[in-house]
């Protein structure tokens, strides 16, 4: 909370009072502490953008389960193999600087009400301005079996558990001779799931040759009749090309009714039911805002908050809520927008922003959000995507090289020009 500090000069106590109208004691003065929850990119950027934006003696804290920051929209490139993990990953301390006070640890409850945030191992903390970035976890929606049958991919741990267990199976073979040690069902064709699928079908040839196997068999199920709504018609049946190509076997118009283990229960188009047997399941059927949401009493839908178009909250002018919890309104659609990397950044500068504002008695400003376009990537050298600010299409090695550009630029808005140099993805930075 705001808390009363001694030993600054009377220029630095009238510095405040003309910025914030308050009335302090000589050699006193009245000090923020801006909480940030959660350290992916939402977060991260905050963090960035208050060190600017918000008087050098105020409270910077960041609260994140992990030590470490990962570029989610890479997640299916170690689920397949194909990266090691440490390749999209920095440690948090090496960018925030010596201003910034972070405590790994999880959150357990944001009291807004009290301003104070509890911690699982730690005291609780109070503050005076709060950026909640808690980012998303898997979304089961209730399906029998998804949760103990099938691997989800919400973070680098469960990511990296899902290419060990397809690893794992395939070694396996030797032994057992399970033919369903060779077949790989991937649950949802959305953008995380046509990710994997074509970073698996660069990896599993190799671990098929490495461990003397069959081919391996992979399959995409699909309740959608089609993929990717979000990429014009042309760059989601180049996608479905791509796919036929590499003989992956895409079911769409597969409502999947049960996850068995072993198995996947699904009805067709003419809902007719069937059981994919499979030893690897993987589930990329939806996500939701982080459980903490919903935990600590917020009126949410799925963990996401609807904010005003400041990003703060109704009835809570210092709570601002961005990222995978955040339900930001597209004021054309008056629909939220998609959760992306690029909003979680865009969002995170703005929250920034408005509490320098707020802590100069200034209004705060409404966040502007305008997409500079979509990439999916089908594998180190192939992907589609578009550009709006061009209308362009690119498919392709082009997408693919667009793709490596977005990701590096992601770490140089959350981190520093060193972190893309030392993490980034084009070869010159090696």
């Amino acid at each position: 909370m705001i808390k009363n500090v001694t030993g600054l000069t009377n220029g630095g106590v009238w510095r405040l009072i003309d910025i914030w109208g308050i009335t302090a004691e000589k050699g006193s003065f009245i000090m923020a502490t801006i909480l940030v929850l959660g350290g992916g990119y939402a977060g991260m950027r905050a963090i960035k953008f208050l060190q600017r934006e918000v008087p050098s003696e105020d409270d910077i804290i960041l609260v994140d389960k992990s030590g470490t920051h990962a570029e989610k929209t890479n997640l299916h490139e170690v689920a397949a193999g194909t990266i090691a993990p440490d390749r999209i990953t920095y440690e948090i301390n090496d960018v925030i600087g010596n201003r910034v006070t972070f405590i790994q640890d999880a959150v357990t409850n944001v009291d807004v009400d009290q301003k104070q945030v509890t911690l699982k191992n730690h005291e609780p903390i109070s503050y005076d301005y709060l950026v909640l970035a808690l980012g998303f976890q898997s979304e089961t929606f209730g399906l029998k079996g998804a949760e103990e049958n099938a691997l989800p991919m919400d973070d680098l741990e469960t990511s990296e558990a899902v290419y060990r267990h397809i690893e794992e199976r395939v070694k396996s073979y030797a032994q057992t001779q399970d033919p369903n040690d060779l077949v790989v069902a991937v649950c949802g064709a959305g953008f995380t799931g046509i990710e994997l699928l074509g970073e698996l079908t660069q990896s599993l040839p190799k671990l098929q040759t490495r461990y003397n196997t069959p081919a391996v068999k992979l399959i995409c199920l699909e309740r959608s009749p089609a993929i990717l709504p979000m990429f014009d018609k042309s760059l989601a049946e180049y996608a479905m090309q791509f796919m036929a190509k590499h003989n992956v076997e895409m079911r769409l118009g597969s409502n999947i009714q049960e996850i068995k283990p072993g198995a996947v229960v699904y009805t067709d188009s003419q809902d007719e039911q069937h059981e994919q047997a499979a030893n690897t399941i993987v589930w990329t059927v939806g996500v939701s805002g982080s459980h903490v949401i919903a935990d600590s009493g917020f009126d949410q839908r799925r963990n996401r908050i609807v904010v005003k178009d400041d990003l703060s909250i109704e009835g809570h002018p210092e709570v601002f809520v961005v990222g995978d919890v955040a339900a930001v309104m597209d004021p054309e659609s008056k629909r939220p927008y998609p959760t992306t990397a690029q909003i979680a950044l865009a969002a995170g500068a703005q929250a920034a922003k408005n509490i320098g504002l707020k802590l100069r008695g200034r209004e705060t400003r409404p966040f502007v959000y305008k997409s500079v376009g979509t990439v999916a990537s089908l594998s180190d050298r192939d992907g589609i995507g578009e550009i709006f600010s061009s209308k362009r299409k690119v498919k392709g090695y082009p997408a693919s090289a667009l793709k490596k550009v977005i990701t590096d630029r992601s770490i140089l808005e959350s981190a520093h020009l060193s972190t893309v140099f030392s993490k980034g993805r084009f070869d010159l930075y090696h």
